[in-house]
């Protein structure tokens, strides 16, 4: 069984989440990789891989924004997977964090296709503002959401109609959206959708007010009203 942690591109457990960069962080050190991996998610989504192979499977099943990897892998350098990633014609940069620091390490390592070497031990700050070089400039990956014939792009703070036209969105309907198109089956009484989406201080009244905006948008079935309950996503058709 493979032991890559991750928090799925896909997911919509926190929809807002989907907002943010994606990384894959190869590192077989649970500790440091725990450590990483919990600090750079207060920015970023973060799939945890601690081998080479569990890296390139990651690498084939979802797209990344960054690969932050270690060298001294279990099975492999981790320069490796970024030169399969290069032979494969895949721009996305690489940051090799590891503590091989001798000059040839490092000319390796950027002649290998790594876009930045950082030495351990590192200062996280110096982690954190190379991987926002890193992505600095670069369009981060589309996240789609599909909600009947309708498409939630919350990356973009729009939703787009069956017919191709687009509306835009607050990140707060984009939020709420998320959080009702994640369980699909599932009736989501005010004070719960106040809680994911906005926070504990505020009137579940709210819930109404944007309800209403979002139908607005869009068309009234986007969202269905369970009477006495609260609400669900709802299939819509069309305009």
């Amino acid at each position: 069984m493979s032991s890559t942690e991750t928090e799925s591109p896909t997911a919509l457990s926190d929809p807002f989440a989907l907002l943010k960069p994606a990384i894959l962080l190869i590192e077989d050190d649970a500790r440091l990789g725990d450590m990483t991996r919990s600090l750079l998610a207060r920015m970023y989504r973060v799939t945890w891989a601690r081998t080479g192979s569990e890296a390139l499977t990651a690498l084939t099943r979802d797209q990344f924004d960054v690969v932050v990897a270690d060298r001294r892998l279990p099975d492999m350098d981790g320069l490796d997977v970024v030169r399969a990633l290069r032979r494969n014609g895949l721009s996305v940069p690489a940051l090799m964090l590891t503590a091989l620091a001798s000059v040839d390490d490092i000319v390796d390592g950027l002649d290998g296709g790594a876009n930045d070497y950082l030495v351990k031990p590192f200062h996280f700050a110096e982690l954190e503002a190379r991987v926002r070089s890193l992505t600095r400039g670069r369009s981060v990956q589309e996240v789609e959401i599909p909600i009947g014939d309708w498409m939630l792009r919350p990356n973009r703070q729009q939703i787009e109609n069956p017919a191709g036209g687009s509306v835009n969105l607050t990140v707060s309907q984009v939020r709420l959206l998320g959080v009702l198109a994640s369980s699909p089956q599932h009736i989501f009484a005010r004070d719960e959708l106040v809680r994911k989406v906005f926070s504990d201080h505020a009137d579940s009244g709210v819930i109404d007010t944007y309800v209403s905006y979002i139908r607005r948008k869009t068309v009234r079935d986007m969202i269905i009203t369970v009477h006495g309950r609260g609400y669900r996503i709802g299939e819509p058709a069309g305009e």
